[in-house]
């Protein structure tokens, strides 16, 4: 127990349970209980070490042999990745480009950070900067350059610490002087987003010996480049769908987030890496002080560190990966877990299938496409032919589709059919880890569509990968047909803004489609909105000079490969509905009867059905005059700024002075809903009869909460 207690590991996992600036004391328990503020009581813990005879553990010998084992000559090339000195664009998009990883040897000649980050000159120059470190933990861990140079000094971690920061242009910006974007790689397509929006994409790279990146795909299926400055590093490299030894993929099916299980970069090296036989064996190469490595969209890749490392590397969204960036962005996890592990994802389909697929290994240029694994269900592992102890799985729910005699191959067409088709953008969970934001994504999208005209045929199959945009514009067509708009131009096909259904801007009118939390939210969504309208006529409120005109709205129904368009005014309950989404109407009498206290209700309910049916809501405008707040922000005065800001002041107050809708008959089944409620969870003896609702609908989402903090 001593002995195990006294493990550094665990100590530095309680150290960087407690995030902010770090400074290492020599021993992770000593700087625990630095920051612990324990130091003070147990200084003479530190001068008192106990040792015992007859104890042997493999396990901790093996840690301990990888703390102080030495990489110097731990270098190694197999020649499967080709060194140029250069390459002309072309060359590059005809030979490498989404095809296979190259080492470019001459790109960072003329850099000044090819003498400038040195280990010595760069804590001369960012000595007390703080950095920010990469490691296991959920905290944020920062340290000064000064600091984290004596780390690496004393340190003899299993992993050590390395910098990893991708705001070290805030926080050095003269570092960014230092070198350049290369040639091949200036065409980013997130560029175009704000700064503030766009993933992180530039990271400083500084470790020690040991240190380096376990096996990963790069975020969001981007591709990337990496300049190394000074020391050496060993890299190994597998294509797309090839999951390398040891590693274990998840993906949820609720979300599509992906998790991956991974051995640190030394242990995969020491411990799987001998037991591969040859064919199994990764790309590997070891980059030199100066070399860009390229590293193609969807390639597996590990990093280790042979010597103390500088280095820069920037992510990017090119022509050549973009529609996999947004095929990754699509709801649903079958499609993330196949671009990932490849037929490992699929039921019944083995790599051996590749095995007999000689054109896609020559694709490659790389006999590892061998690996003769399958996929099995749920927690079942399958292991490497040579039975290393490691295992390699996907785990995720079933997948509907069938490929019959089909091969991996990671060309959108392939990898597009693993969609999940009644999964739709705006109606499904958002993947925690996609590249961006689910708004951010459609509004980049839009950006591109505008700003990157002569790129619209290759923008638009993305944006059909990413948010269905082919889907919406058919209803979109339908819906100016129906009423005879304007047909949309080229520049209108794109939904615009960033709220929560598809809104599209067709001349000097607005076609709102509802879509977000499937039919039941919908149908209330545009009943609710139809209800405040009406109510603002009626009492000749003056917020009827400051919203739009109502053209139309309906429902739009696709049946038998046409689409039809049924006229709806929120009052009354629409017979198109009763084939798709049974409604238990409480409010039959209203004249609304879909509208305010109806969503209440549906918003008590403990489950929604969010799968898309082929029947939208939607609603048509009058554009108002004027533009969007966020884009002329930045132009406007104080004075105008304050000027806005109370004339919205007055119109939130015009809001408020709206009477809520009369109900004058509430069904029983209300009642006792109502009831039912309040008898479970609360007390509501001294609840008035106005709030009772408010109080239940509180208590619903309270519960929800609970639950989803339990599953987590």
């Amino acid at each position: 127990m001593y002995i195990l207690c006294n493990e550094e590991p665990l100590w530095m996992t309680k150290c960087l349970s407690v995030g902010g600036l770090l400074e290492y004391s020599g021993s992770w328990k000593k700087t625990a209980l630095s920051r612990l503020n324990l130091c003070s009581e147990n200084d003479e813990i530190y001068q008192r070490t106990c040792h015992f005879d007859g104890f042997n553990s493999l396990h901790l010998y093996r840690r301990w042999y990888r703390c102080f084992t030495t990489l110097s000559n731990f270098s190694f090339d197999n020649g499967l990745v080709e060194r140029k000195d250069d390459l002309s664009l072309d060359q590059f998009r005809s030979q490498y480009d989404g095809k296979c990883p190259v080492l470019l040897t001459k790109l960072a000649q003329t850099w000044p950070a090819r003498t400038k980050w040195t280990i010595q000159q760069l804590t001369h120059d960012y000595g007390e900067v703080p950095f920010r470190i990469s490691q296991r933990s959920p905290q944020k861990i920062k340290m000064k350059l000064k600091d984290y140079v004596s780390y690496m000094k004393l340190q003899h971690d299993e992993d050590p610490l390395y910098i990893f920061d991708d705001k070290f242009a805030e926080s050095a910006p003269a570092l960014l002087e230092d070198y350049n974007v290369p040639h091949l790689f200036q065409e980013d397509f997130f560029d175009i987003m704000d700064y503030d929006q766009r993933p992180d994409f530039r990271w400083l790279i500084i470790g020690p010996e040991r240190s380096g990146a376990s096996w990963h795909i790069d975020p969001g299926l981007t591709s990337a480049w990496n300049t190394l400055l000074c020391g050496r590093k060993r890299w190994a490299l597998y294509p797309p769908g090839r999951v390398p030894g040891g590693v274990t993929v998840h993906v949820s099916d609720e979300d599509g987030d992906v998790d991956i299980e991974t051995p640190t970069s030394l242990q995969w090296w020491l411990d799987v890496y001998p037991n591969l036989a040859e064919h199994e064996k990764p790309l590997e190469c070891t980059q030199l002080p100066g070399e860009t490595i390229f590293v193609p969209s969807g390639w597996w890749h590990c990093v280790l560190n042979l010597e103390m490392t500088v280095a820069v590397t920037q992510n990017f969204v090119d022509q050549t990966n973009f529609e996999h960036v947004c095929l990754d962005m699509a709801p649903g996890h079958c499609h993330k877990g196949v671009c990932r592990a490849g037929l490992l994802a699929v039921p019944g389909k083995s790599i051996r299938d590749v095995e007999n697929h000689p054109s896609l290994m020559s694709r490659w240029n790389h006999s590892d496409m061998t690996r003769k694994e399958k996929r099995l269900k749920s927690s079942e592992h399958v292991r490497t032919s040579n039975n290393v102890n490691q295992c390699s799985a996907l785990e995720f729910s079933d997948i509907h589709e069938s490929l019959g005699d089909q091969v991996f191959s990671y060309d959108i067409g392939f990898l597009s059919q693993f969609l999940e088709k009644e999964k739709d953008h705006y109606s499904s969970v958002w993947s925690p880890t996609n590249s961006i934001g689910q708004r951010e994504a459609r509004e980049w999208l839009r950006r591109l569509w505008v700003l990157k005209s002569e790129l619209r045929e290759l923008i638009w199959k993305g944006a059909c990968l990413a948010i269905n945009v082919d889907k919406w514009y058919a209803c979109l067509e339908e819906i100016s047909e129906c009423h005879s708009l304007p047909p949309p131009s080229d520049d209108e096909k794109l939904p615009v803004g960033t709220g929560s259904n598809p809104v599209f801007i067709v001349s000097d009118n607005v076609i709102k489609i509802y879509a977000e939390g499937g039919l039941g939210y919908s149908v209330h969504g545009l009943g609710t909105e139809l209800e405040f309208y009406d109510l603002v006529q009626k009492l000749g409120s003056p917020l009827i000079n400051h919203i739009p005109e109502i053209i139309a709205s309906g429902f739009l129904v696709y049946q038998d490969g046409v689409y039809r368009t049924v006229p709806w005014d929120g009052k009354g309950i629409p017979d198109v509905l009763a084939k798709y989404y049974p409604l238990e109407v409480f409010y039959a009498d209203s004249c609304f009867p879909l509208g305010l206290w109806s969503k209440q209700l549906l918003g008590m309910s403990s489950s929604t059905d969010v799968s898309d049916k082929p029947i939208w809501p939607y609603m048509v405008t009058r554009k108002c005059k004027g533009d969007i707040f966020a884009r002329i922000r930045d132009t406007l005065s104080r004075t105008e700024i304050l000027n806005l800001a109370s004339s919205l002041g007055v119109q939130m107050r015009n809001i408020h002075r709206l009477p809520l809708p009369h109900v004058e008959h509430v069904s029983e089944s209300w009642n006792a809903n109502i009831k039912a409620k309040e008898s479970s969870t609360f007390n509501v003896a001294h609840v008035p009869p106005e709030w009772k609702q408010v109080v239940s609908t509180l208590d619903r989402r309270k519960k929800n909460i609970k639950k989803h903090l339990s599953n987590w």
